[in-house]
C-alpha cells in the first residue's frame, strides 16, 4: 500500500482541526485554573476529585448506552494490552503535568509538555504504529520546535519567564516533570490512535483509561499529612470539565481524523493560549521573552500543519459504469474492441 493512500483526506483532516483547537484551549485554561488553584488546593486531591469525577461520569453514560453487561467488556476484552498502556500513560501525563505547575508557570509548562511531543511521536510513531507516515517537514519543523524549547527553559533558569522568582533548583524540577509529560503525552496520543484505528469509540475508551489515575491519586491522597478534600471540591470538579473530560473527549475526536503526528503539532498550540490567559494571574508578569518563544512554536506548527494538509491524495476518478454483458450462452462473435479480457 502506498504512502499516500494511508495519509488523511483532506476533509477528514479538517473535521480533526477543530477539535483539537478546542483540546488546545481548554488545557491551557486548565494549566493556568489549576496553577493558580495549587496556592490553597492539594494537588493529590484536586487529582483525585477530578479524575475520579470524569471516571464515574464516562463509566454512567456508558453504562446508560450499553448496559452494565456490556460495559467496556467488548473493548477490554478485545485491546487489553492498548487499555493497559493507555492508563499508564495517562497516569503519568497527567500526574506529571500537575506537580509541573508548582514549579513553573503554565505556559513554559505547556509549551514543553506538548511542543515536545512532536520530536517523541517522530522517533516511537514508526514503532508504534507501522504504517504511519513522518514527512521531512515534520521532522524539520519537530526539530526547530526542541531548539525553541532548550531556549525557553534556559529563560525559566535565568529568570526571564512569567514567575521571575524561581529558583534552579524548582525549574529544574519542573522541567524534569514536564519532559516526562512529554513523553507520556505522546506515547498517550499514539495508543489513543491505534484504539481508534482498531474501531473503538471515544465513549468507550474514556470509561475504561481513567482507572489507573483515579487510584494512584486516592493513593497520593492517602500518604499526605493535610489533603483537604472540601477545599479541593470545587476546583477539582472544575478541571474535571475543563481540564479532563471535554478535552480528552474532543481530543479523541480529533485524533479520528488526523495523524498522530499531525495531533501532536495541532495540540502544540496550547501554550499560545496559555500565555494569554495567564496574563489574569497575578502571580505572573508579562514575560516578552516567553511570549517570543511561544510565538515561534507556534509559527513552527502552523508550518507542519499547512504541509501535512497539503500532502493529500488527489480524489481518485470513479470506476467507469459497467458494460452491459451478454447472457450466458453460446459465444457470438465479438465485436472488435480496443481492450483484452483476461
Amino acid at each position: 500500500m502506498s504512502d499516500s493512500a494511508l495519509t488523511p483526506s483532506a476533509s477528514n483532516l479538517r473535521r480533526g482541526v477543530l477539535p483539537l483547537l478546542a483540546y488546545a484551549a481548554l488545557t491551557a485554561a486548565m494549566d493556568v485554573y489549576a496553577g493558580n488553584r495549587f496556592e490553597k488546593v492539594s494537588t493529590a486531591a484536586l487529582a483525585a476529585i477530578s479524575f475520579t469525577a470524569t471516571m464515574v461520569f464516562f463509566l454512567a453514560v456508558e453504562w446508560r448506552r450499553r448496559g452494565a453487561r456490556q460495559l467496556g467488556v467488548g473493548v477490554v476484552s478485545a485491546h487489553r494490552r492498548d487499555l493497559v498502556a493507555i492508563n499508564i500513560t495517562t497516569a503519568v501525563t497527567w500526574l506529571t503535568t500537575l506537580y509541573a505547575l508548582n514549579y513553573l508557570e503554565p505556559a513554559i509548562v505547556n509549551v514543553i509538555g506538548l511542543a515536545l511531543g512532536p520530536v517523541i511521536t517522530v522517533l516511537a510513531g514508526p514503532l508504534l504504529r507501522r504504517h504511519s507516515t513522518v514527512m521531512t517537514t515534520e521532522v524539520l519543523v519537530s526539530v526547530g520546535i526542541c531548539v525553541l524549547l532548550g531556549a525557553l527553559v534556559w529563560g525559566s533558569f535565568t529568570g526571564r519567564s512569567g514567575l521571575s522568582d524561581v529558583t534552579a533548583g524548582d525549574a529544574l524540577i519542573g522541567l524534569a516533570l514536564t519532559v516526562v509529560c512529554a513523553v507520556g503525552s505522546a506515547f498517550n496520543i499514539i495508543y489513543m490512535k491505534r484504539l481508534s484505528d482498531a474501531g473503538c469509540d471515544p465513549g468507550s475508551v474514556l470509561a475504561t483509561r481513567f482507572l489507573l489515575m483515579s487510584a494512584v491519586a486516592w493513593v497520593l491522597v492517602a500518604l499526605e499529612d493535610n489533603a483537604d478534600l472540601s477545599t479541593a471540591l470545587v476546583p477539582g470538579l472544575v478541571v474535571a470539565v475543563i481540564g479532563v473530560g471535554l478535552p480528552v473527549y474532543v481530543l479523541q475526536i480529533g485524533i479520528r481524523h488526523t495523524e498522530p503526528i499531525t495531533t501532536s503539532l495541532l495540540v502544540s498550540l496550547s501554550p499560545l493560549f496559555a500565555f494569554a490567559m495567564q496574563l489574569a494571574d497575578g502571580r505572573l508578569r508579562f514575560s516578552l521573552f516567553t511570549l517570543g518563544g511561544v510565538a515561534c512554536v507556534v509559527a513552527l506548527v502552523a508550518v507542519g500543519a499547512v504541509v501535512r494538509g497539503r500532502q493529500t491524495p488527489s480524489p481518485e476518478p470513479a470506476p467507469a459504469e459497467p458494460r452491459a454483458t451478454q447472457p450466458s450462452g453460446p459465444r457470438e462473435t465479438p465485436t472488435p474492441r480496443a481492450t483484452n479480457e483476461t
